[in-house]
């Protein structure tokens, strides 16, 4: 069976057809400032809400820890605001990645990714690879998820995850056919980000999405890469936030073979010892 696309980036089944088609999907990315719970209710519904009426996108994505507040798993505050995505989800169709947030639950403390999709929360993606001084307060995910939305597999890699190639591989191997990546990154270090960035969907051939913070001295410069096969090899091409806005699409018909046969050729052994 294969698949055609619907208004608002949902997919249907053709009759007739062997392989799946995805076809075009749009990606969208946001550098948010950082905020108080209050001022993040405010940019929710009056920037965030209306930028994804107008522009439509499948995915859309926000910095890690933009919003300062931490909040206990069960809480009303973290209800009010999963609600309030869980509202835009359902009405523009399209899958959200906010960011991440500080979540107390069990007793510790993770910087932990939501999942929103047909209006309803999917899950969390924790954050496994702590940075620095994150360890003296947060405790590591344990598990790499691959989540569904907008008709694609994918898994959310927060930051610091990034920069190791188990997750990628590990998430690929899983199902995932696209990376969102919320980051943190000093403005200092923004070069180093976009070469982990580009790195890693290269290696992989695995479209990534990375957004950052507009807030100094974070800065920005969000990016997102796309994969294009030409003969004798594969080409990245690498998009740049403008504006605070990062808006681009990928062609997942072209691109999931690329991340198969990539998946297939590589022989997962990492140790000259491992025999």
């Amino acid at each position: 069976m294969g698949r055609k696309r619907l208004p608002g980036g949902s997919f249907c089944m053709l009759p007739g057809s062997e392989t799946l088609s995805i076809g075009e999907i749009k990606i969208a990315g946001m550098e948010m400032s950082l905020c108080s719970h209050e001022e993040s209710l405010d940019l929710i519904r009056h920037r965030i809400s209306p930028f994804i009426a107008k522009e439509k996108p499948d995915f859309i994505v926000l910095p890690e820890k933009w919003i300062m507040q931490r909040y206990d798993e069960d809480s009303d505050r973290l209800k009010e605001i999963m609600d309030i995505f869980c509202e835009i989800s359902s009405k523009h169709d399209c899958t959200i990645v906010p960011g991440s947030l500080g979540i107390y639950r069990k007793g510790k403390l993770y910087n932990s990714a939501p999942v929103i999709s047909e209006g309803k929360l999917r899950g969390w993606s924790d954050k496994i690879s702590l940075y620095r001084i994150e360890k003296n307060e947060f405790s590591s995910g344990e598990e790499i998820e691959v989540f569904n939305g907008s008709g694609i597999p994918f898994s959310v890699a927060v930051c610091y995850d990034l920069d190791f190639p188990y997750y990628t591989k590990v998430a690929i191997r899983k199902g995932a056919r696209l990376l969102i990546n919320p980051s943190l990154i000093h403005e200092r270090f923004h070069d180093m980000w976009h070469i982990y960035v580009t790195g890693r969907s290269l290696e992989s051939r695995i479209p990534v999405v990375s957004v950052n913070s507009s807030s100094p001295p974070l800065n920005g410069r969000s990016i997102g890469t796309i994969l294009e096969e030409e003969e004798g090899g594969v080409m990245i091409r690498t998009v740049r936030a403008s504006r605070s806005i990062l808006s681009y699409t990928v062609d997942m018909d072209k691109t999931v073979p690329m991340i198969e046969k990539r998946m297939n050729e590589d022989p997962g052994i990492y140790s000259i010892w491992n025999k």
